[in-house]
Parts: structure tokens; sequence; C-alpha cells
């Protein structure tokens, strides 16, 4: 080697050059959303809060909807004991379908096709069940970082 001549240095890698600061930068974004709720209406996202709320329906657990999917601001004049008397006698679901969901700002709408057992009085006054198609529009709304549904009674 002359005196003045760059040494010799083994070629980088050029991949080597691109990934780890890109790995840094991954790194660093996961660590910072870790542990930390996302705000806004989109989390936890209306659609999935829709479906949660019909699984529950699904399975009849209405205490569970009552005090984790029920609009809190219902829940202030809608007395527990109420709301679950009131649905001792709901009808089956069969399956279920969340057509649409819109939102505008704090305020969402659900369209649901369910397909569902529905108990029919015969005339002579016994009780069978067809199976029906539903429309069932729901309303929702946000707060507090969760989507809420709002029922009547």
């Amino acid at each position: 080697m002359r005196r003045g001549e760059p040494a010799l240095r083994r070629p980088r890698s050029a991949g080597a050059a691109v990934l780890v600061p890109i790995s840094l930068a991954l790194a660093w974004a996961c660590a910072q959303g870790a542990g930390t709720p996302a705000t806004g209406p989109d989390a936890p996202g209306l659609e999935a809060r829709a479906r949660e709320y019909l699984e529950l329906k699904q399975r009849h657990a209405w205490a569970q909807i009552y005090d984790e999917v029920l609009d809190p601001e219902a829940r202030k004049s809608l007395e527990r004991q109420r709301f679950l008397k009131k649905r001792e006698n709901a009808f089956d679901i069969v399956g279920f379908e969340v057509v649409s969901t819109q939102q505008n700002g704090q305020d969402g709408q659900v369209q649901v096709k369910m397909e569902a057992m529905i108990p029919i009085r015969n005339p002579g006054g016994e009780t069978s069940l067809v199976r029906k198609n539903v429309q069932d529009p729901q309303k929702w709304v946000y707060r507090d970082g969760r989507w809420y549904i709002r029922l009547e009674g």
C-alpha cells in the first residue's frame, strides 16, 4: 500500500446498510405503540364491536351485553333487571352477517342480516319455530374510547 492511498476495505453489503436502519425504525415504532390503546372512533372498530355484540346476543349473554356493550347513558335510565326480563324469551339467532357500517363522528349505524328461529303461535295455541331472515338496523355511539349499542328498553 502506498502512502496517501486509502486502505483496502471490504465492500459493505448495501442490504445491511438499508436493513439496519429500517429494523431499528420498526422496533422503535412497535415500542411506541406497545401498551398504548388506539384512540378515535375507529378503535376497536365499529364492525368488530357489532360482531362481538351479535355473538353475545346469539349466546343470550344478556347480562354481559348490559354490562359491556349497552350504551352507558342508556344504563342510567334502564334498570338491569328490567333489561334482562324483557329478553328472557328472545328468539334464537342461527347466523348473522354484518352487511354495512357507517360512521359519522361519534355516531354509528350497522346494518345486520340475521337468520333467526322465530316463535309463531298456531291457531291451536301451540307454538312452533319458523326460520326467518331478519334485518336488524342498529344505532351505535362512541364514548370513552369504545363503541356502545343504543337499545330501547
